[in-house]
């Protein structure tokens, strides 16, 4: 039998502000001032230099909070223009149709009470970020629901693991209150510096999960085989895993380092169950086993994730049910011993995720394992800004 080809490998349950007058705002086609319902366009070009957004004289393009309830809902529209520049202190008004907007001067919006850039996703000269940020997407920001944003705000690069902002000098963090967080999109992952979540590594969310739900450091996961519930899981140190690899037994949950703040460890850092623990243990997998597209990111084989492996199953026997422990990573060897054997055989451990993937990212089992996985877990391709939200 062909070993999975990951289609057919289950894992048990992983199913899968200032406002202006009444006259000054106008939210339709042209810059003009009656209020239509919400719409997300194309009221305007918000990637557009000032001056040439589409709005008159005195105004910008931006993304205005229309309602709160029963659901979020927003929409492009032309406002009287902010005062506010880069990194400066921004309001936003309160949620309406004429006053749910920022005071951020015209190519800024404001997220967590600071101006920034705003950019987009199409490889624009006019949608980029500068050096060493990155595009970002937020929850209910330039895009209601699960629609794809038209434009995303640009923040700066980090390192998940260390926490330290790139391109810093002597090394800082992102700042109070901020934390680095990895984005994995359809085509890429990224890492940036955002405001923090509270919630802790084995806790469950409450309520919709975002890329920065969790606390610096933690990203979220599936809790369990038995649930869809999701939770926050620690990052780590991730290194080849195998039987024979060096160290395997105390790498397995992740490498420790010299230093004594950074999160490395599974077990150390996050106090998870040791790998050994027959119903909660846990384990550092790369990270490459969540991105859905076929290259490698600069996070696929140099970030890890603890993943629960011991209340999760396989299906072992190709017939689409979970049938066989998930297994460690010191169980595994380099070659194809876990059923179902594999004709040509397969590399165990990259099977399920403890070694990494040479580039260029294979093709075949691998992709296959990549992207079945990936549909499994959460998606976290998108922020939440919790000074416009508190849930």
């Amino acid at each position: 039998m062909k070993k999975l080809a990951f289609g057919t490998l289950l894992i048990a349950g992983l199913l899968a502000a200032c406002g202006g007058g009444d006259d000054d705002v106008s939210l339709t086609d042209g810059p003009v001032s009656n209020i239509d319902a919400p719409d997300i366009g194309p009221a305007c070009n918000v990637l557009a230099p000032p001056g040439m957004q589409g709005c008159l004289t005195g105004q910008k393009c931006t993304w205005i909070q229309v309602q709160d309830t029963p659901e979020p809902l927003g929409k492009l529209g032309c406002v009287p223009d902010g005062t506010v520049a880069l990194d400066g202190a921004c309001t936003v008004g309160a949620v309406g149709e004429t006053t749910g907007y920022d005071d951020c001067a015209a190519g800024l919006y404001c997220i967590n009470s600071v101006c920034k850039d705003i950019c987009g996703f199409d490889g624009s000269a006019n949608a980029a970020c500068a050096s060493g940020f990155n595009c970002t997407r937020y929850a209910d920001t330039f895009a209601n629901g699960e629609d794809d944003p038209v434009a995303g705000v640009c923040n700066p690069g980090c390192d998940p693991l260390t926490q330290i902002k790139t391109g810093t000098n002597p090394p800082a963090n992102c700042g109070a209150n901020m934390g680095c967080y990895m984005l994995t999109t359809q085509t890429d992952t990224t890492a940036v510096c955002a405001g923090a979540g509270m919630t802790m590594h084995n806790a469950d969310i409450t309520g919709p999960a975002y890329a920065n739900s969790c606390v610096p450091g933690a990203q979220p996961r599936r809790k369990d085989a038995a649930t869809q519930t999701v939770q926050c899981g620690g990052l780590c140190n991730v290194v080849d895993v195998y039987q024979g690899a060096p160290n395997a037994a105390a790498n397995e949950g992740g490498e420790v380092t010299a230093s004594t703040t950074d999160k490395d460890n599974c077990v150390a850092s996050w106090g998870a169950a040791p790998p050994a623990d027959g119903t909660a243990g846990e384990s550092c997998r790369y990270w490459w086993a969540r991105e859905p597209f076929d290259a490698l990111s600069p996070y696929s084989n140099e970030v890890g994730w603890c993943y629960k492996h011991a209340v999760f199953q396989y299906d072992s026997d190709g017939d689409m049910v979970a049938d066989r422990a998930f297994p460690r990573c010191t169980n595994l060897t380099m070659g194809d011993v876990e059923p179902p054997i594999g004709n040509p055989p397969h590399n165990d451990a990259m099977y399920f995720w403890c070694i990494a993937v040479p580039p260029p990212m294979l093709q075949g089992t691998v992709r296959n394992i990549k992207n079945h996985f990936a549909r499994m877990e959460p998606k976290a391709d998108r922020l939440i800004d919790w000074s416009r939200r508190a849930n």
